[in-house]
């Protein structure tokens, strides 16, 4: 049978034998989609390479599958047999092939995501309101050009997903009440004892992987079913790995009320940060000098990696200072009981105390012996820092990708993973689809349907004492039957998705779903002492969950009385998009006569004044960013020459006046500015794109170009666009904006950040009408040289 494979992905079976010839002596294939399981005839195998959706969306194979997954087959070559398996033998080389065939699986899930936006889309929107303007009816074409979805590990809706996860619990159970880390050992037996003659446990990837996820499953049992620390209520775990490969895990313990840690003796039992006697302790001794101990770093050792910011101080904070009792700091830490016993241990040639112990637990150093940092989580206040830790995501590194991956691919991996380093063991551990993290107990996402979008629950009166959050501690979802059957399993936290009050009656929905007790319907829930409420707006109002707006329209009241109607509709608008009103509509029912009297003066239609009110205030909430149809009580436009208006932006960038000096500048260009002058004028004049970097010192004339530039284009009815990184640099040319209003930069980057310009924004029309774009970075080089030099 011919297998005919395509050369565009980077998974082709034949690059496996190409890359790797040492691992493939006889040119045999890497994995591709036709691979038949054991029992299935290769005839019956369907020849379709776009079978590789089904295994980019699960790591479990599906229910009458008859090919091989492609991370099922390489977990089968990475497997330990009796005969030996030459993979494991490569050092370095197998470092290296396991690291691509982790991006190789990733490539493929991105391209699944890619492949499915359509069907991802429809989860991401569900339930919100997404207002489709201008003529586009593709709603994938919407927001961003990619969306992963919750189920991608690593993506921004997985982290935040599991975040909100994880807080659900401390809401639920309270503050965790301990930190612990535990970090891979190379040293740990289990690994030495099976390492090959010469090998060390770099080698070994996929040994390093395998003993650190005994490990820790055993320490889950000890700290959960053992009740080693305590009987833990809730805990969080997440696996990170270091830069030099070793993986650790970050866990959360939320304890029973019974075992909580609530004052500095109960601290003292659980957490050590001494040195102990080798006398007395020679084994723990030990091991605290060969894990526990920071540094040396500071005066000892200026250039440890510890050391950061000028002057340079250690980050955590060693040596700390000596105490004779457990207290808790004004920063809301603990400072541990560090008493000066006197005993000191040498450590890469330095004399240290007890000053530069990290903390511990004794039982747990010694059951694992390895570094096992325990801390007291003393304080609320350092609740949200430590779940945000848990889930912060990857450190900024440096990214390994498939050079022949496709452009997308490539663009998504280093937008979405962060511009990442992937070690082999973070490689061979998602290979291998070891979980990056557990909640427990779990906790299940319950969406928001309004009326006509899912039946509600009527059958089990038992159930009507519970709010719709507690639904999952006592009942599981039959999705056959779509009915809540009473449970039998382990516990389950229950958390309401999000809901914007942008989005209205959804979010008045979800207000009342986490106040109000087992209601049978969506008529029920909208009852109030025997009288049934049109919305849930209202109903939340009655109910007391929401303010009414009397102080609100009392605002406006007063200010008709020495406003004028702009200065109040410019109010209006304000109110509605930073105030939160209740009821909109009648606010602007109350207010109309004040907010239209200058436009009474001009027009006698009633409907036209309310559609030049309304033009009016959505101007000014273009301003601000929002849009007037996100606000859907409000009256709509009538007339169709006011529904679509020139936006603000284009209306702005059309009135700047030419300088009669600017449009003349174009007569005193050298000859260098003369012909960078006329190589963009003719992209502008023959409608062709292109980009131009024009470097060169300061006073060179870049500005008196650019104003040539600027006032030629403008002077033919054309926009052009004038943008720098600077204040200073916006200013000296006409009509300058500074680039992150322009084009919505994010001021605070982090790992997902995008420029939030809407399809159907002032700004986008801005840009596609324009011309000609003029980004000055001149200011920014310059100082981004001058710290170089520093």
């Amino acid at each position: 049978m011919t297998i005919s494979l395509p050369t565009k992905d980077p998974y082709y079976g034949c690059y496996d034998p190409l890359s790797y010839p040492l691992f493939f002596p006889n040119g045999e294939a890497g994995w591709h989609p036709n691979i038949p399981r054991n029992g299935v005839s290769i005839n019956n195998v369907h020849n379709d390479y776009d079978d590789i959706d089904e295994d980019a969306e699960g790591a479990n194979p599906r229910g009458g599958r008859t090919t091989v997954a492609m991370r099922e087959y390489y977990c089968y070559k990475f497997q330990i047999r009796t005969t030996e398996n030459v993979l494991l033998l490569g050092g370095r080389l197998l470092q290296q092939f396991v690291v691509d065939v982790y991006i190789n699986l990733e490539t493929s899930h991105l391209q699944f995501c890619e492949r499915n936006q359509i069907k991802i889309r429809a989860e991401l929107y569900q339930g919100l309101v997404d207002c489709i303007h201008a003529g586009e009816v593709r709603p994938s074409k919407v927001g961003q050009r990619i969306v992963l979805p919750a189920s991608f590990i690593g993506g921004p809706r997985d982290m935040r997903r599991r975040f909100l996860d994880a807080m659900t619990l401390v809401q639920d159970d309270g503050k965790p009440d301990l930190f612990l880390t535990m970090t891979c050992n190379p040293q740990w037996p289990e690994i030495c004892d099976n390492l090959k003659p010469g090998q060390t446990a770099q080698d070994r990837p996929d040994l390093v992987s395998r003993i650190f996820r005994a490990k820790l499953e055993d320490l889950k049992e000890q700290l959960c079913k053992k009740h080693l620390l305590g009987e833990v209520l809730a805990y969080v775990y997440v696996i990170e790995f270091q830069k030099r490969g070793l993986p650790h895990a970050h866990f959360l313990l939320i304890m029973h009320p019974l075992y909580k840690i609530n004052n500095p003796d109960h601290y003292d039992k659980v957490v050590y940060a001494e040195i102990p006697d080798k006398e007395r302790h020679p084994q723990l001794h030990e091991v605290v000098v060969k894990h526990m101990i920071h540094g040396p770093c500071g005066n000892l050792r200026t250039e440890s990696p510890c050391m950061q910011g000028d002057p340079k101080v250690c980050r955590f904070h060693y040596p700390r200072q000596f105490n004779k009792q457990t207290t808790q700091g004004e920063d809301a830490y603990s400072l541990y009981r560090r008493r000066d016993t006197g005993i000191t241990v040498d450590v890469r040639g330095q004399t240290l105390d007890n000053r530069w112990v990290v903390p511990y637990n004794p039982r747990l150093l010694m059951m694992y012996n390895c570094h096992m940092n325990v801390e007291v989580c003393s304080s609320i206040k350092s609740v949200k820092y430590l779940f945000k830790y848990v889930y912060k995501g990857h450190d900024k590194q440096v990214i390994h990708v498939d050079p022949g991956a496709p452009d997308v691919i490539i663009n998504e991996i280093k937008r979405f993973q962060d511009a990442r380093y992937v070690s082999p063991p973070e490689a061979m551990w998602r290979i291998f689809s070891f979980p990056l993290s557990h909640i427990y107990p779990a906790v299940l996402a319950l969406q928001l349907h309004l009326p006509n979008k899912q039946m509600y629950n009527h059958g089990n009166e038992p159930a009507r004492q519970y709010l719709y959050k507690d639904f999952p501690k006592h009942f599981t979802w039959n999705a056959s039957s779509r009915r809540w059957c009473p449970r039998a399993t382990r516990p389950q936290r229950g958390r309401i998705v999000n809901a914007n009050p942008v989005e209205g009656e959804r979010y008045y929905l979800r207000l009342l779903l986490c106040n109000v007790r087992g209601p049978a319907s969506f008529e029920d829930l909208c009852t109030v002492n025997g009288i049934k409420y049109t919305s849930f707006r209202k109903t939340a109002l009655e109910v007391g969950l929401i303010e009414n707006d009397n102080s609100l329209s009392q605002c406006l009241t007063e200010v008709s009385l020495f406003q004028l109607p702009k200065a109040l509709r410019r109010l209006f608008a304000t109110i509605m998009i930073f105030c939160e009103p209740g009821d909109i509509r009648k606010l602007w029912n109350d207010h109309f006569d004040a907010l239209s009297k200058d436009h009474r003066l001009q027009y006698e239609s009633l409907e036209r004044i309310q559609n030049m009110v309304l033009t009016d205030i959505r101007v000014i909430l273009q301003s601000m960013g929002k849009d007037i149809d996100d606000f859907k009580d409000l009256p709509k436009i009538t007339e169709h020459k006011l529904q679509f208006p020139v936006h603000r932006e284009v209306q702005e960038e059309c009135g700047i006046v030419v300088e009669p000096e600017h449009l003349s500048a174009i007569n005193e260009l050298n000859s260098d500015q003369k012909r960078v002058f006329d190589e963009i004028m003719s992209h502008v004049d023959n409608d062709r794109p292109g980009v131009f970097f024009i470097d060169g010192p300061g006073g060179t004339g870049k500005t008196f170009l650019y104003k040539a530039l600027l006032a030629q284009v403008r002077s033919r009815g054309l926009i052009a666009l004038a943008t720098a990184s600077s204040g200073a640099a916006a200013n000296n040319m006409p009509g300058g904006k500074m680039a992150h209003p322009r084009f919505k930069i994010p001021i605070c980057f982090n790992n997902n950040s995008m420029c939030n310009i809407k399809k159907q924004s002032g700004v986008a029309a801005l840009i596609r009408s324009s011309k000609l774009i003029i980004w000055d970075e001149a200011s920014m080089a310059k100082r981004q040289a001058i710290e170089a030099v520093d």
